[in-house]
């Protein structure tokens, strides 16, 4: 199929086609192609693209996979509705609600029909403790919970059973690491397998990124992240409480806090070591502005000023609340 598209240079693709996904430019019905020089990345008509030669190409078009709703929900109880799920490498993760768990090994087997990219379906019951580790359970497929998944140009080994990662936060990794100057130092907090400071080591140029957690496993496949991405060079890996290891490092000028049933308990530890603080916390809608005003508080009792340079709705939690974040400057 004919379509306008831009021609853009390897090295940039991946960047250039985040940036499209999220003006709603980029036609995802049509296959990207490529040359040893350029990724040809098809547009919407009418796409006004600054700096950018628009030409006409063919495309292969996208086959549409089946919808694996219509698969099962023919076989539910009337009126029952499965939400969507997750997917990390070749592993999807559901969450189903007390009335399907007795149909969830149809459910996990309509969803590798539907989508052949995956082999393993889980089972979600929700965050089991304090390092944020999800309760999965495999319901179809293959009989593991270990994965390769793949973000932005980076490879992220995970074991889903044993450590926390969220494929929902891709585009605020991508947009914290637009943030980040050639030679600036960030301290990642609360790290996990690293997806952070993986994507700011390949998407920007910082002299160094602390990756920090408390987790031994986390830490481990961390490790092997950094290793594998072959940022051994600019990532240290480091194992311990973010209260004891922060003050040992000296002054970031990007400090990501990602814990966000608790970031307030290690907001003052962040103010007197950062410049700009990525803030991440799941909150009442209620009480957003009330909160700002506290972290102000807090930066004030630690000599410092800080101002919200902006923040954002990243997703809901709950009827009530949500996840919010923001990138506040201290100084």
């Amino acid at each position: 199929m004919e379509s306008l598209c831009i021609a853009v240079p390897r090295e940039k693709a991946e960047k250039v086609r985040q940036e499209m996904m999220e003006k709603k430019l980029l036609r995802t019905d049509l296959k990207i192609r490529h040359d040893r020089q350029y990724v040809y990345i098809p547009v919407v008509e009418g796409a006004d693209i600054k700096d950018a030669a628009l030409k006409k190409m063919d495309f292969e078009e996208v086959k549409k996979e089946k919808n694996f709703r219509e698969l099962i929900e023919p076989n539910l109880p009337e009126g029952v509705k499965i939400s969507s799920f997750d997917v990390i490498g070749d592993i999807a993760i559901v969450r189903l609600p007390e009335e399907l768990i007795e149909h969830k090994g149809k459910i996990g087997n309509a969803i590798l029909s539907a989508h052949k990219s995956i082999k393993v379906v889980c089972m979600d019951n929700g965050v089991v403790d304090d390092y944020r580790v999800r309760d999965v359970k495999v319901i179809a497929g293959e009989e593991r919970t270990e994965t390769l998944h793949k973000e932005h140009g980076v490879k992220i080994k995970v074991d889903i059973a044993k450590v926390y990662y969220s494929p929902r936060l891709a585009t605020e990794r991508y947009r914290i690491a637009r943030y980040v100057k050639e030679g600036d130092v960030v301290i990642d907090m609360f790290a996990g397998v690293a997806p952070f400071s993986l994507i700011i080591a390949k998407l920007s140029r910082p002299s160094r990124v602390y990756a920090i957690d408390i987790n031994p496993v986390a830490v481990k496949y961390a490790s092997l992240n950094v290793k594998e991405n072959k940022f051994g060079n600019i990532i240290e890996v480091i194992e311990g409480d973010a209260r004891d290891v922060v003050p040992s490092l000296g002054k970031a000028d990007h400090i990501i806090m990602n814990l966000p049933h608790s970031s307030h308990e290690f907001f003052s530890l962040a103010a007197r070591h950062g410049k700009i603080i990525h803030y991440y916390e799941i909150i009442e809608k209620n009480r957003i502005e009330e909160r700002f005003k506290w972290l102000k508080k807090e930066a004030s009792n630690q000599g410092k000023k800080m101002d919200v340079m902006h923040w954002r709705i990243v997703g809901s939690y709950s009827p009530s609340k949500v996840k919010i974040g923001a990138d506040l400057l201290i100084h």
